[in-house]
């Protein structure tokens, strides 16, 4: 086993950890990647490995919770799995080098969003039930940015389908994680089927963010996401650093 192999689990197993207690893993995978691979569409399409694996892992864990109501969020879902397929083909159009930008840029708000994610959640559960057009005009968005970039893409399905279907939270929440599943694996094939993902570092990443994804659940609390939220922050910053000192190079 490699350096490399050692940093890729030890990534995934940071982000899966923080991911399943506050969210915002794909924050720490997909700057890693950029690291080891290259900013752009081979780093988010090899990140979509760990993104499927990942939603697809929390989906069937909720799903033993909650039944799955599908008929109130299949426009949605099909609006993301459109809205990610159309992202992850203009991604690869993008040269690589303003994906460091991107990422200096968006990380930190992206970050700020899921730190005050509760804010939003109470806000959005206020609103009235939009239209049907809407709604699907949300998916369709949120799919084409978690499938041109990702980070935070979860959360952003969650926050689409409080906001524009008015759903129960939990349901909501359970229906994210599917249409996120969705969203990375149909962006995933596509992302293949161009030559821009790299499986071994994606499963190797993945192994990690499996096992962190367990460890986290076992110590999700609300005092355990206080505490992880500063340590995202922090580990942010850190990779946010290495993309900066790539463009000073």
């Amino acid at each position: 086993m490699t350096q490399t192999d050692l940093l890729l689990i030890f990534a995934g197993l940071v982000a899966g950890t923080i991911d399943s207690i506050a969210g915002g893993g794909g924050l720490i995978t997909l700057p890693t990647l950029s690291a080891i691979l290259e900013p752009g569409a081979h780093a988010i399409g090899t990140n979509k490995i760990v993104g499927c694996m990942g939603a697809l892992i929390a989906f069937c864990v909720y799903l033993k919770k909650h039944p799955l109501h599908l008929k109130k969020g299949i426009l949605f879902v099909t609006a993301i799995g459109l809205g990610s397929f159309l992202g992850s083909l203009c991604s690869p159009l993008i040269p690589k080098v303003y994906f460091r930008y991107f990422l200096i840029g968006a990380c930190p708000l992206i970050l700020w969003v899921i730190w005050n994610k509760q804010l939003f959640i109470q806000e959005a559960r206020h609103h009235v039930a939009r239209a049907l057009p809407v709604l699907f005009g949300v998916g369709v968005l949120v799919g084409f940015y978690d499938g041109f970039f990702g980070p935070g893409g979860g959360t952003f399905m969650l926050l689409g389908l409080l906001w524009a279907a008015r759903l129960p939270l939990f349901e909501a929440l359970l229906l994210s994680k599917l249409a996120n599943t969705v969203s990375a694996g149909v962006s995933l094939v596509s992302y293949g089927i161009q030559g821009y993902v790299h499986v071994v570092p994606g499963v190797v990443m993945a192994i990690g963010m499996t096992l962190g994804g367990f460890l986290g659940a076992s110590f999700a609390s609300k005092r355990a996401e206080k505490a992880v939220r500063p340590a995202l922050a922090i580990v942010v910053f850190l990779l946010l650093l290495v993309q900066l000192q790539e463009i000073l190079k």
